[in-house]
């Protein structure tokens, strides 16, 4: 009788000879592995949770782990969740985009700050030898860049993605001695998923007709004039405060008792404006800022020990008083309001200061070498995943200035020459114009 371990090496040499399929061994080389990042291990739905409440940084390098991880974080839904997230995020401790301007040769400079990190100065696309620049936004991760008064050198730029778009003019050109100033806001269609830039052409206080409006498109990448039959006065640059992809302005508003201070938001469905009840003139000093997703109201006059009322609007109950902070001692000017409650203020050494609203004491202190008192320009900023077509990376400062000066010599030798230009003249207000300004 054979012994058994003979019979069973020839089935099993039988078996190897037959198939592969057969053997209850793992083959390491033959068999494929599963991915670590297939649904094999998580379900899909929990990856694109945990991706989505990571920092962009993070994301960029996530997006070489796999195709998979590739296409899910260039997703619209994806981009949407992790903007939610992020947003949310600002509530527990934000990050402050801080625009300034250096002492000595009064170049812009853009700077980044992450409680309790220290401040980061970062590459901006705007030139920053041009003599102005102002800040709008944020709106769904991007912040708008333009040269005043007419809103020139409109610049659209991802901090997060360091990714940029200068928008191309309109021929529009505002008349001489019926507008003053061009005041810039923007907005997010969030059922087009479409970046909305509002461009407003505003007449002076003495004339009582309505301002012209153009809206730009990122989806489309054109400018439409929109139909505005309200009138209302603008006296600012910039939109106020935007709150969940919607711009708000302060404005003067005529009546038959003269005229009166209101709000105006910009209805991105209906593409018109709409009123809002103002809070009315209870102290010196108004800001209209985002607490909490909400539109609010910091109210205060200037004194050594200064209160501030926080007002809070409701659509339905209108304005209603939420609390009051104070006494804030120890500070020169009073900077606006982060959306997590916290006040941005400064001392006459131009140390910047973080308040806690409740108990009025200091969270966070910080300050800028070099940099030019009362220049500074606070923006509450959320990261986000979502670009426009056109876009190019920020190329570092001096790279990009020397790209700006070429562009400028180029249109100004158009404009010598009677060629289309992105030139506008810039027109001087009539004189009342300007001593009502002042």
């Amino acid at each position: 009788m054979p012994p058994k371990g003979k019979g069973n090496g020839k089935k099993k040499g039988k078996s190897k000879g037959k198939g592969k399929g057969t053997s209850k061994e793992p083959n390491c080389r033959g068999a494929a592995e599963p991915e670590p990042t297939s649904h094999f291990y998580f379900p899909r739905e929990i990856i694109s949770n945990i991706l989505s409440r990571l920092p962009v940084k993070t994301l960029l390098r996530f997006r070489c782990v796999s195709k998979q991880w590739r296409n899910l974080i260039s997703k619209p839904d994806f981009i949407a969740s992790h903007f939610r997230h992020s947003s949310s995020l600002q509530f527990s401790g934000s990050s402050i985009l801080i625009g300034s301007r250096h002492h000595e040769s009064n170049h812009h400079v853009v700077s980044l700050y992450n409680p309790p990190e220290s401040v980061v100065q970062v590459d901006s696309p705007f030139p920053c030898f041009f003599p102005n620049m102002y800040i709008v936004g944020p709106c769904n991760g991007f912040i708008c860049l333009f040269n005043p008064p007419w809103g020139e050198l409109i610049t659209l730029w991802n901090p997060a993605m360091r990714k940029y778009k200068m928008v191309e003019l309109t021929d529009s050109l505002p008349r001489q001695g019926l507008h003053f100033l061009a005041s810039i806001g923007m907005a997010f269609d969030f059922q087009q998923n479409d970046l909305l830039i509002l461009r407003i052409f505003c007449v002076g206080i003495m004339y009582a007709v309505p301002n012209h409006v153009e809206m730009y498109s990122s989806k489309s990448g054109k400018w439409k004039k929109l139909k505005n039959e309200m009138v209302f006065h603008i006296l600012e640059f910039t939109c106020n405060v935007i709150v969940k992809g919607v711009a708000y302005w302060l404005v003067c508003m005529p009546d038959k008792f003269g005229s009166r201070d209101v709000f105006v938001r910009f209805d991105v469905g209906k593409l018109v404006f709409e009123k809002l009840p103002s809070i009315g003139r209870r102290k010196k000093h108004q800001y209209l800022v985002e607490l909490e997703g909400s539109l609010c109201m910091l109210d205060w006059d200037h004194k050594d020990d200064c209160h501030m009322d926080v007002w809070v609007m409701d659509d339905v109950d209108g304005w209603s008083k939420k609390y009051s902070v104070g006494p804030l001692v120890g500070f020169d000017l009073i900077l606006g309001c982060l959306r997590n409650g916290d006040i941005v203020a400064k001392n006459e050494n131009g140390v910047i200061f973080l308040c806690d609203p409740i108990t009025s004491s200091i969270k966070e202190k910080f300050c800028f070498d070099n940099s030019k008192d009362g220049s500074y320009v606070i923006v509450d900023y959320s990261e986000s995943l979502f670009l426009i077509g056109g876009m190019l990376p920020v190329k570092k400062q001096d790279a990009q200035d020397k790209l700006a000066r070429k562009k400028v010599t180029r249109d100004c030798l158009k404009f010598l020459m009677g060629q289309p230009s992105e030139i506008i003249i810039p027109l001087i207000a009539p004189f009342w114009l300007t001593s009502e300004m002042a």
